[in-house]
């Protein structure tokens, strides 16, 4: 069966003030995309519309031809996994638990939830309660909860799933969602941390105001002339060694010089 295509039809959202404009967006199966741009970019605001809980105002986003809002919430949830920016959670539940609920509307599979857990160096957790987690935990049992729900070739939107996670963990966590992409998923990130956005990238969408600024291969678009235009300061770029650049902010260039 082939992955489920995600369009961004021309989709524009509004949230009170605010106003998203996407323009025609066709993200890659196979591949991660990756989103960046400045806070209030939306960036949250284009992954909450592609995962169904925000519903545009013009234009429309679709998967496989059939507008996401309009697919019921089940057939929504076998397709498509969201990990927003915080993983909340009002009840006191266990670890186990809160990953459980990505299969809510779905099939029951305890081994599913299981092998998320395990996947993202939680397993031996499983049983504390998740508010006692600290708030990188508490990520990583987000992206659990949705790799419990995600199947292979569906589509996975993630909102800054890596943030407030150690070092170790993210490079964990960037192998597994390689690894998803690698096994025909459509992924969406949105990252602040450019080096990330180096490691994760196939394509990069770039959101400035509200408006899509750039959408391209991230060979063309990770670039320091385009991102110091993005994101307003100077990006220093070195080769990886997997081939893939490694990106980072140049701070001092920003900075008055130490008074002697």
């Amino acid at each position: 069966m082939s992955a489920p295509r995600l369009r961004f039809e021309s989709a524009s959202v509004r949230l009170g003030r605010f106003s998203l404009s996407t323009g025609a967006i066709d993200p890659e199966p196979g591949c991660v995309t990756v989103l960046l741009g400045l806070n209030g970019s939306g960036k949250t605001t284009a992954l909450r519309a592609a995962a169904g809980l925000v519903r545009p105002a013009g234009g429309r986003i679709s998967l496989d031809g059939a507008d996401v809002h309009g697919l019921p919430a089940a057939a929504r949830a076998a397709r498509i996994a969201f990990v927003p920016q915080r993983t909340e959670v009002g009840a006191p539940f266990t670890v186990r638990e809160v990953v459980g609920l990505g299969r809510v509307a779905l099939p029951w599979e305890p081994a599913r939830v299981d092998a998320a857990l395990a996947s993202v160096g939680l397993a031996a957790l499983a049983d504390r309660p998740f508010a006692t987690l600290s708030g990188g935990q508490q990520q990583r049992v987000g992206v659990a909860r949705a790799l419990a729900q995600h199947s292979p070739g569906g589509v996975l939107l993630l909102d800054e799933a890596f943030a407030a996670v150690d070092l170790p963990e993210t490079a964990a966590l960037v192998a597994l969602v390689r690894r998803a992409a690698g096994q025909g998923a459509t992924v969406l990130a949105a990252v602040h941390d450019l080096s990330l956005a180096g490691a994760l990238a196939d394509h990069v969408w770039c959101l400035r105001d509200g408006a899509t600024a750039a959408f391209g291969p991230a060979a063309d678009v990770l670039v320091p002339a385009s991102l110091r235009a993005l994101l307003g300061v100077e990006v220093r770029a070195m080769p990886g060694s997997d081939g893939r650049p490694v990106l980072a902010a140049d701070y001092g260039t920003t900075l008055a010089p130490p008074t002697r």
